[in-house]
Parts: C-alpha cells; structure tokens; sequence
C-alpha cells in the first residue's frame, strides 16, 4: 500500500447484533463509526 492513507477508528469498526435491527442498539460500534466517520470527512 504505497503512500496509502487509510482511516482509522478508535476501535474495530464494526457493530453487533443477532436480530434485525439490534446493532442500533449497540452503543459502542455505533460510537466507533461515528469516529470513523468524522476521520473520513476529515481526510
């Protein structure tokens, strides 16, 4: 990956859930992507 920027997290950028609809509600995976994002509109 020659002079390749890549965006990080805080964390492993992924959210967890067993049920539709169940990863809204985990509140860590959706802070880490909202660091993701803000990394991203950075770059």
């Amino acid at each position: 990956m020659r002079q390749m920027v890549f965006p990080g997290s805080s964390y492993w950028n992924i959210g967890m859930g067993l049920a539709e609809g169940e990863v809204s509600e985990d509140e860590e995976g959706i802070g880490t992507m909202r660091d993701l994002r803000k990394n991203m509109a950075w770059l």
